[in-house]
């Protein structure tokens, strides 16, 4: 049977058809296209229409290259949402996570509720991003479309809904919000309380691996899907990501690399403390009932950013090939940055931002491309050991493993400081994890296959792992001690 997953970033979005054969999973990518917040007035927008318009395109191209589509599912980042009022229509287009309009949120929302308390309830690593103070914001500014509006549905519930008309809000990606209870799974009265919050907005929870309906019947119409079903998957990306590594055991965490990493274990459990508190870990919705314990880190959005940055050149090499190496003939260890540090969040030259970090920490100073690459792959390794010991100590795991997903996972270089410095095996060969993990679970809610210890060994027949050994981990020591201020 043929599934569609539509895999939808903050940079790009895909369509990619999966095929379940002979105890083996096939990917096909059908359709890629572009996502990117556009900029009106002082708002940063998600182009909700375009991205509408190429999911139903991504159908179309599905059904037309031969596939008899059987089931459809979202996943996207996470946090964003869209507002629609009581006859379904949608009340402009939903608002990008990087825009401003959330500074100084966090520090309104402590008058009425604590950080503490916060966390407590949620689990969940207080970052202005959130859902809640996107909430806030418009309740701070009066925004009118919320006096209006009849639903909120975070992006990947506002697709379904425009595929099905039926208005749900999934689990994993419902737990982004900050808005949701952690040990109950469900909405929290209690935050809506205390914030003056609106929670008639929130709609009934739905959980990976369930049936939200079928395409109605004008989109079926239109693009030939006449078969297919909505599931409800991890429609929060990273958790059909990590649900589709096929590890055995207690002893690994995952890293989850692209734009940001995602860095945790899989918990059946919330861990709530408040020391996890103050050192930044999360506990997000996992698929199969799992929480998603890790901290969030400003991943390779630094070398995203410098290469758009050196694409405006008149003669730029900027590909991946030519930039690793440039990297490997730079001296390694002169310039380590910390990438959470609110100078690299919005910098109008990202260049100009680490120059700026490094001369004010008495470092060298990057001039060449290889020298700025190299300073971003070092420090985001460097990041990941901080967080890796403070992980270990925070769940009490003996870690001898780390799997890595994502773009990111195709970064060999990366791939190889992670293992150095970790002095433990990196394993990828899952690129495409988050499709994966979204196609097995259609298939596990259409009965197909039946649970995931059965999807796990599928894929194990479909994918070739490869792991990295640690080496030179000596090397990496002197540069720990020496930059250990820097992510305190």
């Amino acid at each position: 049977m043929a599934y569609l997953a539509l895999d939808l970033g903050a940079g790009s979005g895909r369509a990619i058809v999966g095929i379940i054969e002979d105890g083996k999973i096939k990917l096909d990518e059908i359709h890629r296209f572009a996502n990117s917040p556009v900029k009106l007035g002082d708002t940063l927008y998600w182009d909700f229409l375009s991205l509408y318009a190429n999911i139903k395109e991504g159908i179309r191209l599905a059904v037309k290259k031969g596939y008899n589509l059987k089931g459809i599912a979202v996943d996207t980042w996470g946090v964003d949402f869209g507002l629609i009022d009581k006859s379904g229509k949608l009340l402009g287009n939903p608002v990008c996570y990087r825009d401003l309009r959330t500074e100084g949120m966090s520090e309104k929302s402590s008058a009425y509720i604590s950080k503490e308390e916060l966390y407590a309830i949620t689990g969940i690593q207080q970052m202005e991003i959130n859902s809640l103070f996107q909430l806030l914001s418009l309740k701070v500014c009066k925004d009118q479309t919320l006096s209006v509006a009849d639903k909120l549905l975070f992006t990947p519930d506002l697709i379904n809904f425009f595929l099905t008309g039926i208005a749900c809000n999934e689990y994993t990606i419902a737990s982004t919000s900050q808005l949701l209870n952690a040990q109950t799974r469900q909405w929290d009265e209690k935050i809506f309380e205390k914030l003056n919050l609106p929670s008639h907005l929130m709609s009934n929870i739905v959980h990976p691996c369930s049936l939200i309906g079928k395409l109605n019947t004008e989109i079926a119409e239109e693009t030939g899907a006449l078969d297919a079903k909505v599931f409800a998957v991890g429609s929060h990306d990273t958790a059909s990501a990590i649900a589709a590594i096929p590890t055995q055991g207690d002893n690994w965490a995952f890293l989850s690399s692209g734009t940001w990493s995602l860095l945790g274990v899989l918990t059946n459990e919330p861990i709530l403390a408040r020391e996890v508190m103050l050192n930044d870990f999360t506990n997000e919705g996992g698929v199969d009932n799992k929480i998603l314990f890790m901290r969030n880190i400003t991943g390779l959005w630094l070398l995203q950013r410098l290469i758009a940055e050196w694409e405006k050149d008149e003669n730029p090499n900027c590909s991946y090939d030519y930039l690793l190496s440039e990297c490997e003939k730079s001296k390694p260890f002169r310039s380590i940055v910390n990438s959470d540090d609110p100078s690299f969040t919005h910098p109008v030259s990202m260049s100009k931002a680490i120059q700026a970090y490094c001369e004010r920490t008495g470092q060298h100073v990057p001039q060449s491309k290889g020298e700025f690459v190299r300073c971003v792959l070092e420090s985001l390794a460097v990041k990941y050991y901080f967080v890796m010991d403070k992980l270990q100590k925070s769940t009490g795991k003996d870690i001898k493993q780390l799997f890595v997903v994502g773009g990111g996972s195709q970064n060999e270089l990366l791939n190889q400081y992670i293992a150095n410095i970790l002095n433990m095996d990196v394993i990828v060969g899952l690129t495409e994890s988050t499709a994966i993990g979204n196609v097995i679970q259609q298939a596990i809610a259409n009965n197909e296959i039946a649970d995931w210890e059965e999807g796990h060994k599928i894929i194990r027949n479909s994918f070739t792992l490869k792991t990295y050994k640690a080496q030179n981990f000596d090397d990496w020591i002197n540069v720990i001690s020496k930059t250990k201020h820097l992510f305190e």
